[in-house]
């Protein structure tokens, strides 16, 4: 089409509603309408320029659990592969929690990782997961994610979990927590006679620390007594807790605040694992990093650590029969993690 037809064309084509205006109106419309044209498309240039590279979401998974149960919160960064983002430190530290300012609003956090994966267009997708561990009954008001990269940043709010009661369903299979796959399982002869076992164990090994003690003396006179080794004072702990027959007189909480305790205190002083000030989920979360125990041991505990928490925090009432159960777990641990005697040991036993 020649340029000279150009207006024509314009007018016939896609303005007949000009032709009731004036001319010399209509005229200068038909010829601004090309320089229109280039400023929408500018503007729809900037606005896209201007558009944020990185795209957050937060989200909580699911929103409303029971106290025995953990809920994933989850924050995305979609970003170009250039761009730096920076992620917000949502475990506080203990002086803002002594503020007040705890951005969990008093929740455990058992697990962190994080993860990355490519998208399309030379993008990448980052999400870092905190399992988040309640242990009362309430409603957590998580603070808003601030996600920063270069100048810029967004804060995203942040859904609120909330951590209701066990149901009756829930509170029977909780009265179970001997039959899921743990505490260890205790068969045969040894379930019926753990005790008198452990007196005998706690015998021999007593005076093979004599035996060693009387050895040693001979060969240094000077030399102090050796301190009992860690197991040995786990099982004194254990007789004398055993003795006070706390199941049978309704001290259940007392009865688990002893018995953790020991626990506890056994792995500090068997694999220097600081263990007795942490919470639970600080605890399970050193002792998983340290690789001190296997898998299955590592399951057990936090089944353990988990229905004596609920004992102690949540007004939960257990059986005498899981009291005893898990006073079991904790002494098979023991027998399990006691270190096995060198070769050159034995042959010095004997």
């Amino acid at each position: 089409m020649a340029s000279k037809d150009w207006v024509p064309w314009i007018r016939r084509r896609r303005l007949p509603l000009l032709w009731p205006m004036d001319g010399l109106i209509r005229r200068r419309l038909i010829h601004a309408t090309p320089l229109y044209a280039l400023l929408g498309i500018a503007f729809l240039v900037d606005a896209a320029a201007g558009a944020s590279p990185v795209d957050v979401t937060v989200s909580l998974d699911p929103p409303i659990i029971p106290f025995h149960r953990q809920a994933e919160y989850k924050i995305s960064v979609d970003a170009p592969d250039g761009v730096d983002v920076k992620f917000p430190q949502m475990i506080s530290t203990e002086k803002d929690k002594a503020a007040g300012k705890d951005k969990f609003a008093g929740l455990g956090v058992a697990d962190l990782r994080r993860d990355t994966k490519p998208l399309k267009g030379n993008r990448r997708r980052t999400t870092e997961t905190y399992v988040l561990d309640p242990i009362l009954v309430g409603v957590y008001r998580i603070y808003p994610a601030e996600v920063k990269w270069d100048d810029q940043s967004v804060t995203v709010p942040s859904p609120a979990l909330r951590v209701r009661d066990l149901t009756d369903q829930e509170k029977e299979e909780a009265m179970q927590f001997a039959d899921i796959e743990g505490p260890l399982p205790i068969k045969g002869w040894f379930a019926k006679h753990w005790k008198g076992t452990t007196s005998i164990a706690g015998l021999v090994l007593s005076a093979a620390a004599v035996a060693m003690y009387l050895y040693r003396r001979r060969q240094k006179q000077a030399e102090a007594v050796p301190a009992p080794p860690p197991w040995e004072m786990a099982y004194q702990r254990l007789r004398e807790l055993d003795q006070r027959q706390l199941p049978k007189a309704g001290q259940y909480e007392a009865f688990y605040v002893d018995l953790s305790a020991i626990l506890r205190r056994y792995i500090e002083e068997r694999f220097s694992l600081h263990a007795p000030e942490q919470t639970t989920p600080e605890f399970l979360a050193a002792a998983s990093g340290s690789h001190l125990f296997t898998d299955d041991q590592q399951k057990l505990l936090s089944q353990f650590l988990r229905h004596s928490d609920y004992v102690k925090f949540a007004q939960y009432i257990p059986s005498v029969n899981e009291m005893e159960r898990c006073f079991a777990f904790v002494l098979q641990f023991v027998d399990d993690t006691i270190p096995k005697p060198a070769p050159e040991e034995k042959e010095m036993a004997a």
